[in-house]
């Protein structure tokens, strides 16, 4: 009887280990099974992604925005809106036209102070002109995105209580505090010690000088010139250094010397290291100009429009209009960056024409656009522009194909939502690329077809 539980404990220790031996088996059979699996998709995933590009939807365009740019994007950006103001494309083609070293100068006015009149020219929209801080502001904030480079020009005393150059100053009598204060050269009579203004030995005979205090004739050697000094009026005292009061012209405040302010004036240049992106922005979109204009366009460059439903002011690179049945509207913003243009200057642009009634969007990013942006751009009906559009048969193609995308644009219903895409049948992308035209077709579920004949049937309701 003493065999039969040791027999049972045996056979319980062998099933044991045979159910951890499958467990093991089962195991690893799995993860070869998922491994081969895993094999077996990959070349598919590839030519699938391969043959139809990522396209970000909008969740993921809302999370990119969500998420916002880094701190060098966000520079980025504000420096492509910078250029897209009117006072700042003047300055700047000022500065370019003027050749290299051409710098910003201020010149001094009795009145105001320090100006810098060839900034201030560039408010031509301001009738008035604009104010001193206005024109200082624009000069820092560019020179805070690096557009311009700032160097020392002068220094200066400033008023401690509004700070303003516009200043006078004042003699004082170090011993009674008037200001009744003269400069003249002292003479000393050696022979008898009198000191004296030299105005008084010349009293009864210029020719002739006699001293005032013993009435002897001045003689060679015996006086000398003891240089400049200072005479109070009301006490007689004389000093050879005053104490100065300082005035402010514009404040009227009143301080010493002392207690002014030191102030650095500065001069103003292109930044060496931008100078390239500078003259792309100021000039790039010059033969784009001209082609709209050949078609029959009025252009204006850069413009501003007011949002429809939020009515902010929208800065655009270029906004061209031609009158006919209707009006046509042609909106292009450009951006540049280094090696290409990020998602966020699309992003911008994308919401600013969501904003604005456009019949024919333009989007030039120099050298081109990256990849997060090419994707953004595909669900979104626009011209995209990759380079600076100045080559004879690149020109040649822009003039044949924004007349036939304006005449064959397919009507639409213009969204209502933020960065919403068009609930149409079908989206018609074009790009410009290297000068060859590119066309881009997705029916509705976002799928890439060849041509409008590979949609099908609309179905009847």
């Amino acid at each position: 009887m003493a065999i039969l539980p040791s027999f049972i404990l045996d056979l319980a220790v062998f099933l044991v280990a045979v159910a951890a031996l499958l467990s093991l088996i089962w195991y690893f059979f799995r993860r070869y099974r998922k491994k081969m699996v895993k094999q077996h998709e990959a070349p598919e995933t590839a030519a699938e992604e391969k043959r139809s590009p990522a396209k970000l939807n909008f969740e993921e365009i809302k999370e990119t925005m969500l998420i916002g740019p880094d701190a060098k994007e966000k520079l980025e950006l504000m420096r492509t809106e910078a250029y897209l103001d009117r006072p700042t494309q003047k300055l700047l083609r000022n500065l370019l036209e003027n050749g290299k070293g051409a710098a910003i100068l201020p010149t001094y006015d009795l009145s105001s102070g320090f100006r810098y009149k060839s900034v201030e020219s560039v408010f031509d929209e301001k009738p008035r002109g604009p104010t001193q801080k206005e024109v200082e502001d624009l000069l820092m904030r560019l020179n805070h995105l690096g557009i311009l480079e700032k160097s020392f020009f002068d220094t200066v005393s400033a008023c401690p209580n509004c700070g303003a150059t516009s200043i006078t100053m004042h003699y004082r009598c170090a011993k009674c505090a008037s200001r009744q204060i003269i400069q003249t050269g002292l003479t000393e009579h050696i022979p008898c010690g009198n000191i004296d203004e030299r105005s008084k030995y010349n009293q009864k005979d210029i020719l002739h000088p006699t001293c005032p205090k013993c009435g002897a004739r001045l003689a060679e050697g015996e006086y000398r010139d003891m240089g400049l000094w200072y005479v109070c009026r009301e006490c007689g005292e004389k000093f050879e250094h005053t104490l100065l009061d300082m005035v402010c012209r514009k404040c009227n405040n009143q301080f010493t010397i002392q207690t002014a302010l030191v102030r650095e004036i500065s001069k103003y240049t292109l930044d060496p290291n931008r100078e390239k992106e500078i003259r792309q922005n100021v000039t790039s979109l010059e033969s784009l100009n001209e082609l709209l204009t050949g078609l029959g366009f009025t252009v204006e460059m850069p413009a501003s429009v007011i949002g429809e439903k939020t009515g902010i002011q929208h800065n655009f690179s270029l906004i061209a209009r031609k009158t006919g049945e209707r009006e046509t509207i042609v909106a292009v913003d450009h951006a540049v960056g280094d090696i290409e243009v990020s998602a966020s200057s699309l992003i911008l642009y994308t919401y600013k024409i969501s904003e604005v009634e456009v019949d024919l969007p333009i989007f030039v990013a120099i050298p081109k656009l990256s990849e997060t942006a090419k994707r953004i751009a595909e669900g979104y009906n626009l011209l995209v522009i990759e380079g600076v559009p100045q080559e004879k048969e690149e020109l040649a193609m822009l003039r044949e194909v924004i007349p036939q995308i304006l005449s064959k644009r397919i009507t639409e219903k213009r969204p209502t939502g933020f960065l919403q895409p068009p609930e149409i049948d079908l989206v018609h992308q074009w790009i410009i690329r290297k000068g060859k035209r590119i066309d881009v077709w997705r029916d509705r579920g976002g799928k890439f077809v060849k041509r409008h004949q590979d949609l099908p049937p609309k179905k009847k309701k």
